[in-house]
């Protein structure tokens, strides 16, 4: 070989050499995804909406178009307002079809954000002054829920229009089913009649909400959060830390209610970024991420707030809806409220360049890094629940769990068995599956399912019952009722919900209570092991309660908390959520 073929064959190794250690990521760094969203739920001023599209629509495509490997879609949330105006303008600008074109060739998703949904003010509101039992509270936000869901209102003044439908189902209506659900927060009312939201959980939304869509992730942790404070925020991080206890599930996923929620922040770490920060702003972020776990960063793409001086940009003015059904005579913004047109422009440049530095820099500087689709998001996740685990691994689990359990009251927040969490919750279901069996044949099956159930419609906290039952009566009050825990028939108030209070020999116990007896009667020697009834909470101590402002006793939904695994990570070991 000539001496100058040999150089430029060693040189062009190295350059290969060199691109490819450039682009690995540095020993133990986890993925991180980046996940483009933007929010459409201004429809009072579509002159704004349908340039925002018109403008961020074409800006992904090209970068999709460009970069064909990076896989870049990005998920538009619409509220049913939204989607009902864009179809009216259609007529005239044809802006609907010009999106529905870019959500069929899969350059963006569809998703529902009812937030922004008529009005903040005039709105369906949980009545509980005639509700005196947990199954009438169920019913009174059940029946809520759904008028949220599918009731059309008035575009300024939310008073509901017969006839037609609003809400989740006008906009699956519209654009098709959605892949990302947020802004379904019910508000109730005060003695004072004021309006206040129901924040903590949410599980006859959930329940009402499947019957229009079963498959889309739900918004977890938001960033503009409903209780913003200083100490909302050291929880976030913490409650998102509680929910990675192993690479392989990250911060910003979690499990409640059998139904995937995806956090837009985790506290000061990671939260909302904007494009139109430009390429900088985002790289500066990016940098601070904590990498030891997989991450998922959400990027707002073209915000409205892009549109608006400081003043409308926040507080009070912000949305731009609250404007509108504040001024219902003259509800469109005024001129002063807008930023110049130079301004707007510079915003969509930086965006436009923080696009690219994504696509075309820091992708292909580190391998680790990924574009993200709902879809896609949704597919990497192990399922929460419809699997087996062998009674082996969970008495081996649970044997462990009892070890750092001890004698605390707060029980434990999730189960780790094998490759698979358990919340309190399915922790309840498998354990009553389990010992039903061993009261029928005498003996522990092999394995058992663990399947979706609802948590307690009622919270009773603290001692109900005390004194000492055999394992042989924890495993023959699980017969009584595992059966039911099965039944997801559609109901009011579902059958698989787990009992507000369990008899055991004649004694009434918490669920809190009976799920400690069946830790221990399920590792127990014999059946004639004596278990003494032990005094426990229903929640693993103030932190677990403290996002939240329904009372304590309609909080059962927390018991069906867990971590979400990427099933393409490791497998979950470790300690039991304590």
């Amino acid at each position: 070989m000539k001496p100058f073929r040999y150089m430029s064959l060693v040189c062009m190794v190295l350059i290969v050499l060199f691109k490819t250690a450039a682009a690995a990521p540095a020993e133990g760094t986890q993925p991180l995804y980046i996940y483009l969203k933007a929010d459409f739920s201004d429809h009072i001023n579509l002159d704004m909406t349908e340039e925002r599209l018109r403008r961020i629509l074409p800006m992904v495509e090209r970068y999709r178009t460009a970069h064909p490997d990076t896989a870049i879609t990005a998920t538009f949330l619409f509220s049913g307002a939204v989607s009902d105006a864009l179809l009216e303008r259609n007529k005239q600008t044809h802006i609907l079809d010009f999106v529905q074109d870019f959500v069929h060739r899969g350059v963006i998703e569809a998703g529902y954000d009812g937030s922004a949904e008529p009005t903040y003010a005039k709105r369906p509101l949980v009545e509980l002054r005639k509700a005196h039992t947990a199954e009438e509270r169920w019913q009174a936000r059940a029946d809520t829920a759904e008028k949220f869901l599918t009731e059309a209102r008035d575009p300024l003044t939310g008073a509901p229009e017969t006839g037609k439908d609003g809400g989740l189902k006008r906009m699956q209506e519209v654009f098709g089913e959605a892949v990302y659900i947020a802004g379904t927060t019910l508000y109730g009312a005060d003695p004072m009649v004021k309006t206040i939201p129901e924040v903590g959980t949410d599980t006859e939304t959930v329940q009402q909400l499947r019957r229009y869509n079963s498959k889309a992730i739900m918004a977890g942790l938001t960033d503009g959060s409903l209780l913003e404070t200083v100490r909302y925020r050291t929880w976030a991080g913490a409650f998102s830390k509680e929910m990675s206890p192993v690479p392989a599930a990250p911060p910003e996923l979690y499990w409640q209610d059998n139904l995937l929620r995806f956090s837009e922040s985790t506290g000061t770490e990671n939260r909302m970024l904007r494009a139109s920060a430009g390429a900088e702003a985002l790289k500066t972020a990016l940098a601070k991420i904590d990498r030891s776990r997989i991450r998922l960063v959400q990027v707002d793409l073209g915000s409205d707030r892009d549109y608006l001086i400081p003043k409308f940009s926040h507080g009070e003015y912000y949305p731009p809806v609250r404007y509108a059904y504040n001024h219902p005579d003259r509800p469109k913004l005024p001129a002063e409220a807008l930023r110049p047109a130079t301004d707007v422009d510079k915003a969509y440049a930086n965006a436009d360049a923080a696009l690219k530095w994504l696509t075309e820099e820091l992708l292909r500087s580190d391998s680790a890094v990924h574009f993200v689709s709902t879809a896609r998001l949704k597919a990497m996740v192990e399922p929460a629940t419809d699997f087996s685990v062998p009674v082996k691994a969970l008495r081996a689990a649970t044997q462990q769990m009892l070890v750092a359990w001890g004698d605390k009251p707060a029980p434990p927040k999730f189960l780790p068995v094998e490759d698979h969490y358990l919340s309190r919750a399915e922790m309840f279901q498998a354990m009553a599956d389990a010992l039903a069996v061993l009261d029928h044949s005498r003996k522990l099956p092999k394995s058992v399912r663990v399947v979706p159930v609802v948590a307690p419609i009622e919270v009773v906290r603290g001692q109900m019952g005390s004194g000492e039952v055999s394992a042989s009566s924890v495993a023959h009050a699980c017969a009584t009722f595992a059966a039911r825990l099965h039944d997801q028939t559609g109901t009011p108030v579902p059958h698989n919900v787990i009992p507000t209070q369990v008899t055991i020999a004649g004694i009434d116990v918490t669920p809190a209570q009976f799920l400690r007896l069946m830790t221990e009667a399920l590792v127990a020697p014999s059946p004639k092991t004596k278990l003494q009834i032990k005094k426990m909470d229903m929640f693993s101590g103030l932190d677990e309660l403290y996002y939240k402002t329904r009372v304590i006793r309609d909080m059962g939904g927390l018991w069906t908390r867990k971590p979400a695994v990427l099933a393409s990570a490791a497998s979950p070991h470790g300690e039991a959520g304590q």
